[in-house]
C-alpha cells in the first residue's frame, strides 16, 4: 500500500498542489454504496500476480479489480479517496485464503493516472476525454479463461468476466476486445461516402434492377433456344 501512497501523492501534488489529497485503503468498500458526495471509480482489466500464501503458487492475471471511492471538501480544500483491491484464490489448495495482489510500479501508475482523470472530471467538474484513459500493461501471457469461481470480485457479482458469462448476448458488459471491431479502412471510406452526399440507398436500387435485368435476359434466351430446339 505504500508504494500506491507514494505515487498518489506525487501526481496527485502535480495535479492539485493548492488542495490536500490523502489516498488509504478500505476493504469495507461496496460498489455503488456511496455516502453523500462521494465519487466511484472502477478500474478494470488491471494486470498484476498472485502468490498463495499456503502453499506458494503464483499466478498472474489481467482481470484485477480496483475499487476507488473518492470525495472533495471545497470549502477545506481537502480529498479524501478510498481503494480496495479485490483478491483472488490459489486453486491448487483445497482450503484457499483470498490473497491480495502484486503489481509493478509501472502499472500502479498506469491505474493512478487514470484515476488522476476521475478525480479532474468527478470532483473538479473538469471536461476530460475517456480517450485519455491508460491502458494496463500485461506483463505474462494468460492462457485460459478467467476463473470466476476463486474472484472476488466475481462473488461480488461485479467483475465484467461473470456478467459476460451470465448474460453473453449483452455488450454492455462485454469485454472490448469481444465486441465487433470497425476497421479504419472501411470507416474512413465509409464517412467519406457520407461527406459526399452521394444517395446510397438510390445506388442500391439501381444495382439490384440490373440484376433482375440481367436475368430476364439469360431466362429469355433459355426459352427462346428451347423452342427452336423443338
Amino acid at each position: 500500500m505504500e508504494i500506491w501512497q507514494q505515487i498518489f501523492s506525487q501526481k496527485i501534488r502535480q495535479m492539485k498542489p493548492e488542495d490536500r489529497w490523502t489516498l488509504k485503503a478500505d476493504y469495507n468498500l461496496q460498489s455503488n454504496n456511496l455516502d453523500p458526495g462521494w465519487k466511484q471509480f472502477l478500474q478494470q482489466h488491471a494486470f498484476a500476480r498472485f502468490q498463495c500464501s499456503q502453499c506458494w503458487h503464483t499466478w498472474p492475471s489481467a482481470q484485477v479489480n480496483i475499487l476507488f471511492h473518492m470525495h472533495l471538501d471545497r470549502k477545506q480544500r481537502q480529498g479524501q479517496v478510498k481503494m480496495k483491491i479485490f483478491r483472488q484464490e490459489c486453486k491448487k489448495c483445497l482450503v484457499p485464503k483470498l490473497e491480495l495482489p502484486e503489481f509493478s510500479q509501472e502499472n500502479v501508475e498506469r491505474v493512478l493516472e487514470n484515476l488522476m482523470l476521475k478525480i479532474r472530471g468527478k470532483c473538479y467538474r473538469e471536461a476530460i476525454n475517456p480517450h485519455d484513459l491508460s491502458k494496463i500493461i500485461v506483463e505474462a501471457q494468460i492462457t485460459g479463461p478467467h476463473d470466476s469461481s476463486h474472484c472476488e470480485a466475481c462473488r461480488l457479482g461485479i467483475c465484467c468476466m461473470k456478467y459476460e458469462a451470465q448474460a453473453p448476448g449483452s455488450t454492455f458488459f462485454r469485454p472490448a476486445s469481444l465486441l465487433p471491431r470497425i476497421f479504419p479502412a472501411q470507416e474512413e471510406r465509409s464517412e467519406e461516402e457520407m461527406g459526399s452526399g452521394r444517395d446510397w440507398g438510390s445506388s442500391c436500387d439501381w444495382r439490384r434492377c440490373c440484376c433482375y435485368s440481367c436475368c430476364l435476359v439469360i431466362f429469355l434466351a433459355v426459352l427462346i433456344f428451347s423452342r427452336t430446339a423443338i
